[in-house]
């Protein structure tokens, strides 16, 4: 699968519905549109201020600009990426920024959430779906389970930036899409 960054114009969604949605999913594309605003999801806090209770970080963040990142599963790009979440968020904080990182397999990675904080000392939240992939959250956000990652750049409630199925080698995409919108006016 190749990698992308997805920025489809409002008037671009009616053309994605009808030019077939099935299509789509198969080509690494996951989650909202940008544009699309953020809703409330519950998620079970591993790490953060809230460990061990259910917590939406999505309202907890509210209008401060963030980013929301989903992880199918626990493994080595995986925490890699967490990592240089928690960089990014280290390195904008002192701007309101925020970040979470979300693992859709569920309970069963909690523990490896755990074990990567304590070695890493991951300043982010760390949680999991409490259903995994059958959590409502997967299809709030319409996350494609067969991307490895999806990340949602978010400001005052909306999608900014949409960036899915990436490795390692792609983080600036992540990156630059935060930087792009703590410049933005």
């Amino acid at each position: 699968m190749t990698a992308r960054t997805r920025t489809l114009p409002l008037a671009g969604v009616a053309a994605w519905l009808l030019a077939g949605a099935p299509a789509l999913a198969q080509s690494g594309i996951s989650g909202l549109d940008v544009g699309a605003p953020t809703l409330s999801i519950p998620v079970l806090d591993v790490t953060g201020e809230y460990q061990g209770r259910p917590i939406c970080y999505v309202c907890e963040f509210q209008d401060d600009p963030n980013v929301l990142g989903f992880f199918r599963d626990a493994g080595e790009d995986t925490a890699e990426l967490i990592v240089r979440l928690n960089d990014l968020y280290v390195e904008h904080k002192d701007r309101g920024f925020k970040a979470v990182a979300m693992v859709v397999a569920g309970e069963e990675a909690a523990a490896w959430l755990e074990e990567l904080n304590r070695t890493e000392d991951i300043e982010i939240p760390l949680t999991v779906f409490r259903r995994g992939p059958r959590d409502v959250a997967a299809r709030l956000y319409e996350l494609n389970l067969d991307v490895r990652n999806t990340f949602f750049v978010t400001v005052d409630r909306f999608v900014q930036a949409n960036v899915a199925d990436i490795g390692p080698a792609e983080w600036n995409r992540v990156a630059d899409a935060t930087a792009a919108m703590l410049s933005a006016p």
